[in-house]
């Protein structure tokens, strides 16, 4: 039988990944535990097996070639990859051990997420967690990479064919104060003009929405604080600072927390998990199925 990559030399691609990194022989060597004569010697056998000059010297050091750049991008998806397998390996059935990392657009909300995060700690308690805010194209990129389990993502957005999108909600979006800040009935987006407003950051997805209809309308709202997401907005509510556009959802109906019946129809914001099925362990497929199959589930 033939084996695949025959003269492949897993030892001298994990030298050249760290030195890629860290671009420094002597940081290399102290994370690798190898003198910085071995680790130049890895270099030039790696150099030799693949006939390309990998690094070039320079007054800052030491930089990659462009071949070099083009294969880092090959290695590091190679050892996360590696990665993910060992840590499946780990995770025994019954999920008495392992992670989930949810990726997150900046300035989004994790309001659609509470509950099932709430659920799944309680079913898997030995199960750790944890929300990472990046760009989208960045969220994008770590899935392609096998450092990111999944990614929850509001509005419509394009995503690689390799990647799988599943709509798992719409969420509706209202103007909301408390009965400390204000007992009046507001009706109307006019009448905001009256009242201090907390609007989503202007980048955010929910943001260019309510800009979109109130031009539609011809409408204005100048808002008294721009904030980065839902949660903080729902804080300054509770405090009566204001009165803020946030998901329906995050009002609980036992609160004293009013929602505007404004007469204008506000935006529906489509929620969606991106994930590859490739990639996802079991702790973090047992996240999806629960997510996926979620008898409340609007779409």
């Amino acid at each position: 039988m033939s084996l695949p990559c025959e003269n492949l030399n897993l030892n001298l691609y994990r030298v050249f990944y760290v030195v890629a990194k860290t671009k420094s022989f002597s940081e290399s060597s102290k994370l690798l535990h190898i003198s910085q004569p071995a680790i130049s010697k890895h270099i030039q056998n790696l150099e030799y097996e693949l006939n390309t000059l990998l690094f070039f010297r320079t007054n800052r050091g030491i930089e990659l070639t462009p071949e070099a750049k083009n294969l880092v991008t090959y290695v590091e998806k190679a050892y996360n990859y590696l990665s993910l397998g060992e840590q499946e390996l780990q995770e025994s059935k019954d999920l008495s051990k392992g992670k989930i990392s949810i990726g997150l657009p900046e300035f989004s909300s994790v309001s659609y997420l509470n509950k099932f995060i709430k659920q799944y700690m309680e079913e898997y308690p030995s199960i750790s967690l944890e929300i990472i805010y990046k760009p989208i194209k960045t969220l994008l990129s770590m899935i392609d990479n096998h450092t990111l389990d999944l990614i929850i993502i509001p509005g419509t957005i394009a995503i690689p064919d390799n990647l799988k999108k599943v709509e798992l909600s719409k969420e509706e979006y209202c103007f909301a104060y408390s009965k400390k800040y204000t007992q009046k009935s507001i009706n109307s987006i006019k009448e905001l003009s009256s009242y201090k407003v907390l609007l989503p950051s202007l980048n955010t997805v929910s943001r260019k929405k309510l800009d979109d209809l109130l031009t539609k309308y011809e409408l204005s709202i100048t808002p008294t604080m721009e904030v980065e997401n839902s949660e903080l907005i729902m804080n300054y509510i509770i405090e009566g600072i204001g009165i803020g556009y946030i998901p329906s959802n995050m009002i609980d109906e036992d609160s004293n927390i009013m929602k505007a019946s404004i007469e204008e129809p506000l935006p529906i914001e489509t929620i969606n998990l991106v994930y590859n099925e490739k990639s996802l362990t079991i702790a973090s497929k047992t996240f999806v199925e629960m997510l996926e199959n979620d008898p409340n589930r609007t779409i």
